[in-house]
């Protein structure tokens, strides 16, 4: 068998990195560990990075200096160090929507058997701030900066009928909607009409449009000058009517909590339980 020549690397610049490109590449190396199954080599992270496996060596080196990294022993691969582990506990702590969206997903998961999800606009995509895992048969893949899709989630449509038609628009860009399951809405004008309803009864739903089987409920939650800050929402396996009621009752009883500890207006609270 012929053995395929190896990747040409192209040459390093001969001026060094300024502090912004090293940050970069150090934060780059984070996000490909942190979103690994499996820990990572040095000439498998140089490849991606399309780097020369010099600098990435040392890029790993600074990192696993300040615990930010690991290696395996046994196979010299990198994954995410315990350091990486603690950099959101703050935030948790002390952010009154991340503190207490934390609790009403845990209630979500451990009482009611739900996924539960946080996510926000941020930089004009739909990042996930949160997501928690029920001890149900879902599994969550979703990792807090993972991103969604607006048009097929529920966080997603939760947050576009909570926007001006146009400020919606811009979120869902000009490209094609992607189908990614049978019932997928890729058609802008379904759309919009789906998101008109979602606005009038305060809550939007998918079923099977993002996962082939799986319901999902979200609501948005305001601050305390009626801005949108972010959505939460469950998910489940299912279908119908019936089974997104199910989720629905205690999705917005936490909704409203959540809200209601940011300071929302009252009028502009989640709806009560339909």
């Amino acid at each position: 068998m012929t053995r395929a020549a190896p990747r040409a690397v192209a040459p390093e610049a001969p001026t060094p990195a300024t502090g912004s490109q090293s940050l970069e590449r150090g934060l780059t190396v984070l996000e490909l560990l942190d979103t690994s199954e499996a820990p990572l080599g040095v000439r498998e992270l140089a490849r991606r990075l399309e780097l020369g496996p010099t600098i990435v060596q040392r890029l790993l080196n600074t990192l696993a200096a300040r615990g930010y990294v690991e290696q395996v022993a046994e196979t010299r691969r990198y994954r995410i160090g315990p350091r990486a582990l603690g950099l959101g506990a703050a935030l948790l702590r002390t952010d009154a929507l991340m503190a207490g969206a934390r609790e009403a997903l845990e209630r979500l998961a451990h009482e009611h058997g739900l996924n539960g999800f946080l996510g926000a606009v941020r930089g004009g995509r739909l990042t996930y701030l949160l997501a928690v895992q029920s001890p149900g048969p879902i599994a969550i893949r979703n990792a807090p900066g993972s991103e969604a899709r607006f048009h097929s989630t529920a966080m997603g449509k939760a947050l576009l009928a909570a926007l001006p038609p146009g400020e919606a628009d811009a979120l869902l860009g000009a490209a094609p909607l992607p189908r990614l399951t049978p019932r997928t809405i890729t058609d802008r004008a379904a759309l919009r009409a789906d998101l008109a309803a979602a606005a009038a009864r305060g809550w939007a739903f998918v079923d099977g449009e993002n996962l082939v089987g799986v319901i999902s409920a979200g609501a948005v939650i305001r601050d305390a000058g009626g801005a949108v800050a972010a959505a939460i929402s469950v998910a489940a396996p299912g279908g119908g009517a019936e089974a997104v009621a199910a989720i629905t009752a205690p999705l917005l009883p936490e909704a409203r909590r959540l809200a209601a500890r940011l300071g929302c207006p009252a009028t502009l609270l989640p709806p009560e339980v339909p």
